[in-house]
């Protein structure tokens, strides 16, 4: 049987619609990762220990909540893509297994043993084991192959929820499928409160959200153009709840009352900032991307997010060892994340240069 009434290619428009919005939300993924103010491990309902601190609260604007778009993004774009055409079939689900592994399971194991290696270099190395990041995340070699459970480079988190996902896909779609799309009112109940286990409620609902939209044929309303005026409204609503959830989040209430405020806030500003994202490509963005610095963004986006962390980490550490002065942790905040980027994108042209099927096999085939 197949997902979608009429099976066909996608157009060059929604193409690269999703190559401009993946490049983007990297970017913000990296930012998420930037903040170096006192709250490390920032969650929905996190309160700023500075309290009214300008660098804090604009770090914490942009970090945990304008910029918490970009992964329910890549989760719903994976779901998108993964049941676009989809049949639901034996021969359908072990193809696309295969393609999986190659483009997901492989570059995951790559990338874990790399950044386990680094870790393990580092940890014995004077200048480097005193970082927190390298005593957090450095294993002694009985216990190496706890990098494949829990990878220096956290970001792969999101890997392994796309290979559970892959896994349980017959099942998903029979899920989305028979009940039309009403299993994603108790997973998204899960997002909401935050429950997970072992499946990322979040990952999840929005990985459902996009296949449902590829089961049910939705693919055309994704490429229309939305109104400016409805852009514009969402853009500035999308921006109005991350500045007000920044402001009570400094404010030091630490009520239950405000804790369910901000928790509300942090989930409709998911929502809204993601559709704000889409739709201003539309009207704005379009025009970067034949841009050449875009083009080269877009080219080496898989060795972005792969790479950036840990050296995201030590480099912060490193540069507020020597002076942590508020001042300090906003210009390492502004610059550092570009920095990364950069010689994330070095290396990965390097690679490509000199070793294209290494290349190749580390980012699972994307170009």
């Amino acid at each position: 049987m197949k997902a979608t009434p009429d099976k066909q290619k996608m157009s060059k428009y929604l193409s690269r619609k999703l190559k401009f919005i993946s490049v983007l939300a990297m970017g913000a993924v990296v930012f998420i990762h930037a903040y170096n103010c006192k709250d490390l491990f920032l969650t929905p309902t996190t309160r700023i220990s500075e309290g009214f601190s300008f660098t804090a609260m604009f770090e914490y604007f942009f970090s945990n909540e304008l910029f918490r778009f970009a992964v329910p993004m890549f989760f719903m774009i994976s779901g998108f893509l993964y049941f676009f055409n989809y049949e639901n079939t034996g021969k359908c689900y072990l193809n696309k297994l295969k393609k999986r592994t190659f483009s997901l399971l492989v570059p995951y194991l790559i990338w874990c043993l790399l950044s386990g290696v680094l870790m393990t270099v580092l940890s014995k190395i004077e200048f480097f084991n005193g970082l927190a990041i390298v005593q957090e995340k450095a294993f002694d070699l009985p216990y190496f192959f706890m990098y494949f459970l829990s990878p220096a480079a956290f970001p792969l988190w999101y890997v392994q929820q796309l290979m559970i996902f892959v896994l349980i896909a017959p099942l998903l779609y029979f899920l989305i499928k028979n009940t039309k799309a009403i299993i994603l009112i108790p997973i998204g109940v899960l997002w909401f409160c935050d429950i997970s286990f072992i499946i990322n409620s979040q990952g999840l609902f929005y990985f459902c959200a996009g296949a449902a939209i590829a089961i049910f044929g939705k693919s055309r309303n994704v490429t229309k153009r939305d109104d400016p005026i409805i852009t514009l409204f969402m853009t500035i609503t999308w921006v109005c709840i991350s500045f007000s959830n920044t402001l009570i989040a400094a404010s030091g209430d630490d009520s239950t009352f405000t804790t369910v405020v901000m928790l509300v806030l942090y989930k409709l500003n998911e929502v809204v900032g993601l559709m704000a994202v889409w739709m201003i490509f539309d009207h704005i963005a379009k025009r970067i991307t034949d841009k050449k610095g875009f083009l080269l963004a877009a080219a080496y986006v898989f060795f972005i997010y792969a790479m950036h962390e840990p050296f995201l980490h030590i480099a912060f550490q490193i540069g507020l060892a020597q002076n942590a002065s508020p001042l300090s942790h906003l210009i390492l905040y502004i610059f550092l994340p570009f920095t990364v980027m950069a010689a994330c994108i070095m290396v990965g042209m390097i690679v490509r240069k000199l070793l294209r099927p290494v290349h190749k096999v580390m980012t699972g085939g994307r170009k």
